[in-house]
């Protein structure tokens, strides 16, 4: 039996793959980057083996997967000299948001479905307002729906609302420039044009994609869920419920099948996509939101999707796929070859 990792920030137990180990028998380590002795090829770790946590010094394992947030370049790097090209997966997963729509932009299949995006510069901002649209600005990098806001022209003033959901008129010109760079602090920031969602049980909502290559190193669905915003809310993080999509989607009568349907394979043909550009990949998750006519526009992607979020949902199964997915494609290349292709499953055909 392969010895398969797991690379977290902190060495720690997890529950739930202590459940699956022991209704399936893998035999995992669990460690830190400080935990590795370079010279020995050892690390120290947590080993779960059909069930049974075991802590102690074991050697390097065959393949690792990639659970820090953010990545580790340096130790990745090592770690493939050591184990071998392709041997790691995940090797980034903290997305710069300019970063992926780049990415995406550049497939014709997925360029539709996605909203206008620019590096945030406040002197252009003026020129994005100026023909009445709405535009989100928010941090490249991480940031968990935390410092986002909806700027909306209103004649001589724009109405800038955060999280609290309270407009705040501000004067066009140097006061609003002001208090643009005010928010930035220093960091880099996106500007999106911001997409009208279409509205269940009184707030907006999102459709979530977990996408992660399985056993056989191909992309799937392997859960997917909608967050429903609070009513006045703009964004999806402060939700009040979690919902399957093909009820929020019930709205668009017949057509909700076609349209889940349609976001599915958006969802895999972006994990293919990005899959190279960002880094060598086995798991993302993808957020849509739908217009009122039905379109749906790919909003973020998030290179360490939060599991956390499935065991609220409640779904037994669907949180088994999410945990047990990633383990059978990391036991793939730990016994095979590093892979040179990427395949996309059933995502051929019309979109």
């Amino acid at each position: 039996m392969i010895l398969m990792g797991l690379l977290l920030n902190r060495t720690q137990r997890i529950p739930y793959y202590q459940k699956l180990s022991t209704k399936y028998g893998f035999r995992v380590l669990l460690f830190g980057e400080d935990t590795i002795n370079w010279q020995a090829r050892t690390a120290a770790g947590l080993i779960l083996s059909r069930g049974t946590w075991t802590e102690g010094t074991y050697p390097l394992p065959n393949a690792v997967y990639n659970r820090c947030y953010p990545e580790k370049p340096e130790v990745i790097a090592r770690l493939e000299q050591f184990l071998g090209e392709g041997r790691v997966f995940n090797t980034r997963t903290l997305f710069d948001k300019l970063d992926v729509h780049q990415v995406l932009t550049g497939s014709a299949a997925l360029r539709p479905f996605l909203p206008e995006a620019h590096e945030l510069v406040p002197e252009q901002l003026a020129a994005h307002l100026a023909d009445g649209r709405k535009w989100v600005i928010k941090p490249r990098r991480g940031q968990s729906g935390r410092n986002v806001y909806l700027l909306e022209p209103a004649g001589e003033f724009v109405l800038v609302t955060s999280n609290i959901n309270i407009p705040l008129p501000i004067p066009k010109g140097e006061p609003f420039l002001a208090l643009v760079e005010l928010l930035q602090m220093g960091e880099k920031y996106v500007v999106q044009e911001y997409v009208q969602g279409a509205v269940f049980s009184g707030g907006v909502f999102d459709v979530r994609f977990v996408v992660q290559k399985n056993g056989r190193g191909v992309w799937n669905v392997a859960g997917q869920l909608s967050r429903v915003a609070r009513e006045g809310s703009f964004i999806t993080n402060q939700y009040a419920s979690l919902s399957y999509p093909s009820r929020v989607l019930s709205s668009f009568g017949s057509a909700g099948k076609r349209i889940l349907a349609r976001m599915g394979k958006l969802a895999r043909l972006a994990a293919v996509q990005l899959d190279g550009p960002l880094g060598r990949l086995g798991e993302i998750c993808v957020d849509f939101m739908v217009d009122a006519e039905g379109r749906p526009w790919i909003i973020e992607v998030n290179g360490k999707p939060d599991k956390g979020l499935f065991h609220e949902f409640g779904d037994e199964q669907m949180l088994e796929r999410i945990y047990l997915t990633p383990l059978t494609y990391l036991r793939r290349i730990g016994l095979s070859a590093p892979e040179r292709g990427k395949g996309v499953g059933s995502t051929a055909g019309n979109i």
